[in-house]
């Protein structure tokens, strides 16, 4: 039953709780959880449904605006998986709140303003912000900019910070990617259950 309900783009975790009743006023039974960030993408094929594990690619400034750009995510296309990419924080001056949960959303949106100039060097790089948009564009077998606060925001058990690496990996462990591949010199949190490599 819990997997039929994920199956839905809306649902994102599901509380399943069998009780029996027992002698007096007691009940005995279990209760288990089972989360949309736990399961990959289902897509349609010819042997009826089959997982869908993205590829998550983290790029840096420097990667954003070199100017092989469109060759590089050729290179990433290539690999035949649809394609997620994640960015972090611009260059640019953001403002400063001194008040950890603002500044948090203040980060957020400077990577969406980042999202967008991405997609701006190719029209490849389409934003997309909510799950069910991710699930839609994965499906397709299409590549996306991910723009991060709705999805962090709104996540019950999601990353507590907004360190931008660390968002990509949680992004990549939330989706069952099948790796995360990370552009520039940037530090990547130890500990993933999805493989990491270096571009």
């Amino acid at each position: 039953m819990a997997e039929r309900i994920l199956a839905e783009p809306a649902a994102m975790r599901v509380f399943v709780r069998i009780e029996k009743l027992d002698i007096g006023p007691y009940a005995l039974g279990v209760e288990i959880v089972r989360s949309r960030a736990e399961r990959p993408v289902q897509k349609a094929g010819d042997e009826g449904m089959e997982a869908v594990h993205p590829l998550v690619v983290f790029l840096d400034n420097p990667t954003i605006h070199a100017a092989d750009l469109s060759a590089r995510l050729d290179a990433l296309l290539a690999e035949g998986l649809p394609l997620i990419l994640a960015v972090g924080l611009p260059d640019l001056p953001r403002p400063l709140t001194g008040h950890k949960p603002t500044q948090r959303r203040v980060d957020l949106l400077a990577m969406e303003q980042n999202a967008w100039t991405l997609a701006a060097r190719d029209p490849r790089c389409v934003v997309v912000a909510t799950r069910t948009e991710i699930d839609w564009a994965i499906k397709r077998g299409q590549s996306l900019v991910w723009a991060p606060s709705k999805l962090v925001l709104d996540a019950v058990d999601g990353p507590k910070g907004s360190e931008p690496v660390s968002l990509a990996l949680w992004l990549a462990e939330t989706m069952s990617a099948s790796a995360l591949v990370v552009h520039g010199e940037v530090a990547v949190p130890a500990g993933s259950r999805v493989p990491v490599r270096r571009a």
